[in-house]
């Protein structure tokens, strides 16, 4: 009988045996790692879902008074100008049928004009459109003999060209001549025109035309940068070799090509619309954001958020959930730190992620499970250069979960540890329930708007979460405070194009940088709307979501407004009318009418 339950009696050994390791392996280790009881999770999995391919019927929608994209090749960074024109708040029209776009007053024709993709009778038709007194804006005139037309000579590509200079000067360097291409994936091919009739705007540093337009009833226009490859790279974070510097300068190459074509829309469009950039009454967002990723900046934070609200500003601290004593610094997050967070809370700051292990290999991890759970996740960094059971799941996971749960904080923002930014960033934070993020600087990204994230940062679809550019930090030489008259000239130049000033502080002291956060604020009451990540990403959200069409009404015309999102204070922009602006506010599914005299 005994011999044959030895072996049962085995296994069962076996069994209580390995279950007795797992369970020593599993248990946390106080020493290295700080244990909040009770708590596990999150408990349900994140799951990437890739998205369908954001396709140009999606945007084959809107009345005749919009700018019409009439797309000649959708393999092409169609969706570069998009997201661009969208941030801009220019309303466009995309379409492939060319009799459609010819409706409308104001046609991009992108990326190539060509017998190859048009027939002569649409070739035909564009050279009338102008003639008619409409607008054409090619890119590529590669062939079917509109040269005359736009008044130029034949074009030559290339990669070579690194800036383009505007032939009317400002004295501002940066806004004076922009960049346009480098190297790597920053190498973005152009044309450059041999002159003709048409007054040139702009040149290559080649000397060839970069951008002209010739007047024959309307205007044909030509500009040699592939805008849309350009808007998809730099947004993508795929350009940083194009960046004069890397933060806290002004870097207007991207949103000048925009205001150049948005100004043609407006020029040429009988009655024209923008949608704001900043809240109603504002001149410029400033967005102040605090890196809590230190023992004693925890604590310091407060002081912070004392100063803020006592101007009645909102911020948002993007606090490191560190439970593991590791290469970087000890614990710091625990229970005292949970206290503290809801004391951010309880002033009315907004607290977002700043990752668990704030790794510099955050970009290189893998992308993890989705199943990955406080307090099994346990990453480790062992040097600076080297991190051992962390996930980019994990991290943006686990630390949303700890805010939430043992501080109660709602956590739709993200900043991850040393702007680190890995390429399923854009799907993990959508898996992960973020909505905004801050993880690369305008300098990189050559723009100083929010713009709307795709998946992989690839041109393949767009993701429901948007990005907030660092414009200034704290940790360039000379010391923050004295850089405030720098940082104020840098806030200015971005007011002239209603742009937003993400500012990144380290809360490690509250001495001159907590000077400098209250000074800047102080310079800007009344004219910045100021406030949190998650305040403003709303607002940017819900104005990005806005269909809006204006189209003629007797002597008169009508705006119409539909608010899939709630809306307030998002103004529409209308040059050429004699009330020059609506100021909107409506409710979710909302809808309203306004007669424009």
């Amino acid at each position: 009988m005994i011999r044959r339950r030895l072996p049962l009696l085995l296994l069962v050994f076996a069994v209580l045996l390995a279950g007795g390791w797992w369970l020593w392996r599993e248990r946390p280790d106080p020493s290295v790692m700080h244990v909040f009881p009770g708590v596990r999770g999150p408990a349900k999995a994140s799951k990437i879902v890739e998205p369908p391919r954001t396709r140009i019927a999606q945007f084959d929608k809107g009345g005749a008074h919009r700018l019409a994209i009439l797309v000649t090749d959708p393999q092409s960074g169609w969706l570069g100008l998009v997201r661009g024109f969208r941030a801009h708040g220019v309303p466009i029209t995309v379409t492939q049928d060319p009799a459609k776009a010819l409706t409308h007053k104001v046609v991009l024709v992108y990326p190539i004009v060509s017998g190859r993709v048009l027939s002569a009778e649409q070739l035909r038709a564009l050279a009338q459109h102008v003639r008619d007194g409409g607008t054409v804006l090619a890119f590529n005139l590669a062939g079917g003999g509109l040269g005359e037309l736009f008044g130029v000579g034949g074009g030559t590509e290339a990669s070579s060209r690194l800036r383009m200079r505007w032939t009317k000067t400002t004295g501002e360097p940066e806004r004076d001549e922009i960049v346009v291409s480098s190297t790597g994936e920053a190498k973005v091919a152009s044309v450059g025109y041999a002159p003709g009739t048409a007054e040139v705007a702009a040149r290559f540093d080649d000397g060839s035309v970069a951008a002209a337009c010739r007047r024959v009833g309307g205007q044909a226009c030509v500009l040699g940068v592939d805008l849309g490859s350009l808007a998809q790279r730099a947004m993508n974070g795929r350009a940083e070799t194009l960046a004069r510097r890397y933060v806290n300068g002004y870097e207007p190459s991207l949103d000048s090509l925009f205001r150049w074509v948005r100004d043609l829309y407006l020029a040429g469009e009988p009655m024209p619309w923008l949608v704001s950039t900043v809240p109603a009454g504002r001149q410029v967002s400033i967005l102040f954001t605090h890196d809590v990723d230190y023992g004693p900046s925890v604590r310091n934070a407060l002081a912070y958020a004392d100063a803020l609200k006592a101007r009645d500003i909102r911020g948002t601290f993007f606090v490191q959930t560190k439970y593991m004593k590791d290469y970087n610094d000890k614990v710091f997050f625990d229970d005292a730190a949970v206290a503290d967070v809801k004391g951010l809370l309880a002033r009315g700051q907004e607290v977002g992620s700043h990752t668990v292990a704030h790794s510099r290999e955050f970009e290189r991890m893998d992308l993890g499970s989705g199943r990955e759970r406080y307090p099994r996740y346990r990453p480790f960094v062992e040097t600076d250069t080297k991190v051992r059971d962390a996930t980019i799941l994990g991290e943006l996971r686990v630390s949303k979960f700890l805010l939430d749960r043992l501080a109660g904080a709602d956590v739709v923002s993200f900043r991850p540890g040393r702007l680190a930014y890995p390429f399923t960033l854009p799907q993990a934070l959508e898996a992960s329930g973020y909505r905004y993020s801050s993880s690369i600087t305008a300098n990189t990204v050559l723009t100083h708007l929010p713009f709307q994230l795709t998946d992989g940062r690839a041109d393949g679809a767009l993701q429901p979460v948007f990005e907030f550019p660092v414009a200034i930090e704290d940790e360039e030489a000379p010391p923050l405070l004295q850089r405030l008259d720098a940082a104020d000239a840098l806030v200015t130049r971005v007011a002239r194009d209603g742009g937003v000033v993400t500012v990144l502080i380290h809360p490690n002291t509250v001495g001159d940088k907590l000077k400098f956060e209250e000074a800047l604020a102080d310079r800007w009451k009344g004219r910045a709307w100021m406030g949190s990540t998650r305040a403003f990403g709303d607002w940017w959200a819900a104005r990005d979501a806005l269909d809006i069409d204006v189209a003629p009404n007797g002597s008169g015309w009508i705006l119409t407004a539909n608010a899939p999102k709630g809306v307030s204070d998002v103004e529409i922009v209308l040059p050429k009318a004699a009330k020059g602006r609506v100021t909107l506010g409506l409710p979710a599914g909302g809808r309203s009418t306004t007669a424009i005299p």
